[in-house]
């Protein structure tokens, strides 16, 4: 009973958690354009040049720092090996801890954020229309895509049903190809992929801040996620090397486009539900 109150707080507190961070999110890449406060991806004070510093070392290693605060704890309790040592692993609060969490430091990545370079700040206002179409649109699409995820899929999110699992209760888990899994195979770290490069900002600081999650998604995502999913010993096997084969990671494939156009192709899912 108490587990599974846990579970239900958790994955309800972690959608709203979700939504608190991605809007400061969204005003610390933006700088902040409404003074609203919070940090900021660029400084927000912008000396002239021959004052200003270009590159400052400590400040470069320190955002190092700040990015670990999410990335080492959302790999590590992903890992089903790391589940079983805390005693996570097939309790009802599993998926609803690792939800809630990673909110929390994703916040504390973005709090701690600190500018190596004063010379030069994205300002959304100083940008050409040609720069809110093009760059603007890809934003826009990569946002809603995100929280499409969200709102289609809040139990495989965020675990919303968790709390109705029996502690011990095995369930097996299910390899999604439909919306908005059958664009991309990664449908989140895509959408992130997408606005970090989208945004039509190109200071030292947001290189940086793209660099690090491009860093950490592709590796991550490729090499160990997916490498309990695919291949003779993966989770979902021939199902999802199939799967693989037609829809790209973080890019929509031919595949995907004709899919979406109404001109579907049947993907294998060895009796697990799709």
């Amino acid at each position: 009973m108490a587990t599974s109150i846990v579970a239900y707080l958790l994955s309800r507190s972690a959608f709203v958690g979700i939504h608190v961070v991605y809007l400061y999110w969204l005003n610390f890449i933006f700088n902040d354009p409404f003074g609203v406060g919070g940090n900021t991806m660029d400084a927000r004070e912008i000396l002239p040049y021959g004052e200003c510093t270009h590159f400052d070392p400590g400040a470069f290693v320190a955002n190092i720092g700040s990015f670990l605060i999410f990335s080492v704890p959302h790999s590590l309790l992903a890992r089903t090996a790391v589940k079983k040592r805390l005693g996570l692993y097939n309790k009802p609060y599993e998926r609803p801890l690792f939800a809630f969490m990673s909110p929390i430091t994703w916040f504390l990545s973005i709090h701690t954020w600190t500018p190596f370079d004063n010379c030069a700040r994205f300002d959304i206002t100083n940008i050409s229309a040609a720069q809110v179409l093009v760059f603007g649109g890809i934003f826009l699409l990569a946002n809603l895509y995100l929280l499409g995820l969200l709102y289609t899929l809040p139990d495989h999110i965020l675990g919303t049903s968790h709390y109705k699992y029996c502690e011990g209760e095995k369930h097996a888990h299910k390899l999604l190809t439909n919306f908005p899994y059958n664009l991309v195979r990664h449908p989140s770290s895509a959408s992130f992929l997408w606005m970090y490069w989208a945004l039509p900002a190109y200071t030292g600081n947001h290189l940086q801040l793209a660099a690090l999650w491009t860093i950490y998604i592709i590796p991550a995502t490729l090499l160990f996620e997916e490498g309990g999913l695919r291949g003779p010993t993966g989770e979902f096997g021939e199902a999802y090397e199939e799967y693989a084969s037609k829809v790209n990671a973080f890019t929509p494939s031919k595949y995907s486009i004709a899919t979406i156009f109404g001109c579907p192709m049947g993907i294998k899912a060895n009796g697990k539900s799709a």
